[in-house]
């Protein structure tokens, strides 16, 4: 970054930065062009897009855990990008399309082989367009890693990158979310019986035996 983030007056903290967006921004809708990816173990990766004409850049967006294209943070970057005249497209990880996936295999912080498919894909559909790659939350761990693993080659498949709120220590950011503020607010809204309502890895967790 050239210049050091600095919060509004009038908002400061990240507590009220984080309620503010939630409660008092509206979220514009979005029309997306939904492709779906066949893979060679089986299974699939969903795409949503949103279309341009020409060369135009193409910004991809890796969403957070249990987030998708409806995601508000996905919905917003999407409607930017679209008001660029740019394309967009979030690539959804498994079993967070709105379907379940066919394979027992659910995504993770550390998914870079599946970041290498995704941006792969992208690339190969519009080869001579800048491709900038944005992660968010999880989305950002998993994005980070990839471009640690790649290194310099990294360059042949995006030309920019950026991590949003990415919870680099897993551990330490769960710690945090246990205590305080954060546990009267944030943790109390997604309790044990609402993440199982939501969570894309359902029926993967269906066929574990449980102890008697």
């Amino acid at each position: 970054m050239k210049h050091p983030y600095r919060a509004p007056v009038w908002l400061p903290g990240g507590h009220l930065q984080t309620l503010y967006s939630t409660l008092f921004i509206r979220v514009p809708p979005v029309a997306y062009r939904r492709e779906r990816l066949e893979l060679a173990d089986g299974d699939f990766l969903d795409f949503d897009w949103v279309d341009s004409t020409g060369q135009a850049p193409v910004v991809v967006l890796f969403h957070g855990l249990e987030g998708s294209a409806e995601s508000s943070y996905s919905r917003t970057l999407m409607a930017r990008v679209q008001a660029r005249g740019w394309r967009g497209v979030v690539a959804h990880f498994r079993g967070c399309p709105g379907e379940d996936n066919r394979l027992p295999r659910a995504y993770f912080a550390g998914d870079s082989a599946d970041i290498e498919c995704m941006l792969r894909h992208v690339k190969n559909r519009h080869p001579a367009a800048p491709i900038h790659a944005v992660g968010v939350s999880l989305g950002g761990n998993a994005l980070l890693k990839w471009l640690g693993e790649r290194g310099e080659a990294a360059g042949a498949l995006v030309e920019r990158a950026a991590a949003v709120s990415a919870p680099l220590d897993l551990a330490a950011a769960g710690h945090a979310l246990d205590r305080g503020f954060n546990r009267r607010v944030y943790t109390a809204r997604c309790d044990a019986d609402d993440y199982w309502l939501r969570v894309s890895s359902k029926p993967l967790l269906n066929r574990l035996p449980c102890p008697p």
